[in-house]
């Protein structure tokens, strides 16, 4: 009789954890769901060593290590008639990577032209009617840190928003970030780790913004008018 009574209790408690794990379940879900937030870009910069790329942003600042690919473009002849888009950033914690597409159309890339060889010797892929150069980006993301006083370089003739995918964490586990490094310098310009910063000349950049998968993933990029260089 006593072990019939334990054998009920048994199976009497295993179908409440059961039903509480049920009830758990939708909880759990939405702690591993992605999330998005908008984020408002204001100046493109790189290091005066050229191996970090300095995105400030008005949520957080990021710094990517500058690919080797995309750094030899910051300093060739034909870096003023590209066409660039950074498209798909996801972030996790204090990591943050996506992707960019450069683009130098037919026109500005003429058949047997200095820029057109350049380019092909850079890494670019003939796709006919323009070259394309393609690659991965990653770093890290900061709280964005005071720069009261700096000298912020005017990067965009208007604001401009990309969409970033925020990936879970582990369950329960607060996102804690350090406060960025960039920080203002003696002469009133910017400077991460010691090194002087420096505007990028995007002077066409597109910033795609990613959509959810209800607006059918389709991408909305913005485009500035052509400005000088810095670099």
């Amino acid at each position: 009789m006593k072990r019939r009574l334990f054998l009920a209790l048994s199976i009497a408690t295993a179908s409440g954890l059961t039903a509480g794990c049920k009830g758990i379940g939708p909880i759990t879900d939405r702690w591993l769901e992605d999330s998005k937030y908008e984020e408002t870009l204001s100046a493109f910069l790189i290091t005066q060593d050229g191996k970090k790329l300095v995105v400030l942003g008005k949520k957080y600042h990021y710094i990517f290590d500058m690919p080797p690919q995309l750094r030899a473009v910051m300093t060739a002849s034909y870096r003023q008639k590209l066409n660039t888009e950074f498209i798909d950033f996801e972030a996790q914690g204090d990591k943050i990577s996506g992707r960019y597409r450069i683009d130098l159309s037919r026109e500005d890339a003429q058949p047997d032209s200095d820029a057109r060889a350049r380019a092909l010797a850079d890494g670019f892929k003939d796709e006919g009617y323009r070259l394309t150069e393609r690659g991965t980006i990653s770093g890290m993301r900061y709280l964005p840190s005071s720069l009261d006083g700096a000298e912020l370089p005017q990067a965009f003739n208007s604001e401009y928003h990309v969409d970033v995918t925020e990936k879970p964490t582990a369950v329960g586990a607060a996102v804690k970030l350090a406060l960025s490094p960039v920080a203002v310098a003696a002469d009133g310009g910017l400077a991460v780790m010691q090194l002087a910063l420096f505007p990028i000349g995007f002077p066409i950049l597109m910033i795609a913004m990613q959509r959810s998968s209800s607006s059918g993933g389709s991408m909305h990029p913005a485009k500035t008018e052509r400005t000088g260089d810095s670099r």
